[in-house]
């Protein structure tokens, strides 16, 4: 159902409810009263009208500014009367917007091999969103990309300690920076966690044969490339080692 933005007579009870001596604020009978309402009503049906309902139409001729002057500064000065917090809600509501544009741009250097480039944006969003798994986790790709296992260890850890859904991704991540640290049982133990959510993960399937070459049991490698070419028969690394 989609909304629509209707101009009413001021209503006779405003003058008294929002005149008085305790919050005075002198209501206009020159300028009327938007309000956003569903489209399937008509102006002589309203009634009862709700302060978001007001607040909401106000705020989108605020928006347009396609009335006067004089009335879109009457409507700033209603909607500050009706709601004085309203600035701060804005600016919360912005900051949330501006720290998700940082998420993607760091996401975007990241895909890029960019990291250096993407770190202080992805910093810059957990610093605002410090409880969300999915910063932690891309600050732990990105760390990773630039070969700072420990550190990487330490944000994708943080992803988990925030309840972190996409286990496979996350564990997947823990184990490379594990491998590259020697810690080949460790990292073993993260790869069998997550091929236990995401059995058909070639990715993880993948490093469970790296690690095991790395381990130099050439026969298990064998068996988990086998596997990535069972779900694609193309897969550049599993057909390079079987050929070996």
């Amino acid at each position: 159902m989609s909304k629509g933005l209707v101009y009413l007579k001021v209503p006779k009870s405003y003058f008294d409810q929002f005149n008085t001596k305790e919050q005075p604020f002198p209501v206009k009978s020159g300028i009327p009263i938007p309000v956003l309402i569903d489209d399937e009503k008509k102006e002589n049906e309203i009634s009862n009208l709700s302060m978001d309902m007001i607040i909401s139409g106000m705020l989108q001729v605020i928006e347009e500014k396609q009335v006067k002057q004089e009335w879109i500064n009457y409507y700033c000065d209603f909607v500050l009367f009706l709601c004085p917090d309203v600035i701060d809600k804005l600016k919360e509501i912005k900051g949330l917007e501006n720290s998700d544009n940082d998420y993607e741009i760091a996401n975007n250097f990241f895909k890029e091999g960019r990291a250096e480039e993407g770190l202080p944006y992805i910093r810059n969003y957990i610093e605002k969103n410090p409880k969300t798994w999915k910063g932690w986790f891309a600050l732990g790709w990105g760390l990773r990309l630039l070969g700072r296992w420990q550190d990487a260890i330490s944000a994708l850890k943080k992803a988990l300690e925030n309840g972190g859904t996409e286990l496979s991704d996350i564990k997947n991540e823990l184990a490379i920076c594990l491998i590259e640290l020697g810690e080949t049982n460790e990292a073993k133990k993260e790869l069998e966690s997550a091929l236990s959510v995401d059995e058909q993960n070639i990715k993880i399937l993948s490093n469970l044969g790296v690690l095991a070459l790395k381990t130099n049991n050439k026969e298990e490698a064998n068996c988990w490339f086998k596997k990535v070419l069972e779900i694609d028969k193309d897969d550049p690394l599993a057909k390079q080692f079987l050929k070996m």
